[in-house]
C-alpha cells in the first residue's frame, strides 16, 4: 500500500511562531516567579533575573530566526519539504518533543542542513497533527531499528 502524507503550514506560520512565544513567555513568568520565592538576598535574585531575561530574550529570537517550513510531503520511503518556497528533498525527519498541545519536527535536508519546525493541533487540525506524530514517530522507531 503506497503511503502518500502532506501536511501543509503555510497557512499557520505566523499562529505557530505567536503559540510558541506565548509559551516562552509563561514558562519564563513561572521560573521568575520561583526564583523570586526561592533566592531571598536582593542582589542573587537580580543576577538571577537578569540571566533569565537573557537567556528569554535570546531564546525568543531563535524561534523569530527558525526558517519557515511550509510543506511536508512524504511518499512512501522518500520526503520532501517546501523550506522559505524552495522545496528541499529530505534524507531525514523526525520527532524531537511531542505532547498533545505541541511538537518540535526535525528536518534534515540531503545537503546536510538541519531545520525545525513547531507544530500543534488547533493550528494543524487534531486528524492531521496525529497522522503527523504518528507518522514521525513511525519513521523515528524504523530509524532506530536500521541502526541495531
Amino acid at each position: 500500500m503506497p503511503l502518500r502524507a502532506e501536511f501543509d503550514f503555510k497557512e499557520s506560520l505566523a499562529a505557530q511562531r505567536l503559540k510558541v512565544q506565548r509559551l516562552q513567555s509563561l514558562f519564563a513568568v513561572l521560573l521568575a516567579l520561583f526564583i523570586y520565592h526561592l533566592v531571598g538576598d536582593l542582589i542573587y535574585r537580580g543576577l538571577l533575573a537578569l540571566i533569565l531575561l537573557l537567556v528569554f530574550l535570546r531564546a525568543r529570537h531563535r524561534v523569530v530566526m527558525f526558517t519557515a517550513v511550509e510543506r511536508l510531503v512524504v511518499q512512501n520511503k522518500r520526503a520532501a519539504a517546501v523550506i522559505n518556497g524552495q522545496q528541499h528533498p529530505l534524507s531525514a525527519y523526525g520527532l524531537d518533543y511531542f505532547s498533545n498541545w505541541l511538537a518540535l519536527v526535525r528536518l534534515t535536508t540531503v545537503a546536510g542542513q538541519t531545520y525545525h519546525c513547531y507544530v500543534s493541533p488547533d493550528l494543524l487540525g487534531l486528524a492531521k497533527y496525529r497522522q503527523l506524530i504518528a507518522l514521525l514517530k513511525a519513521q523515528s522507531t524504523t530509524s532506530s531499528e536500521k541502526i541495531v
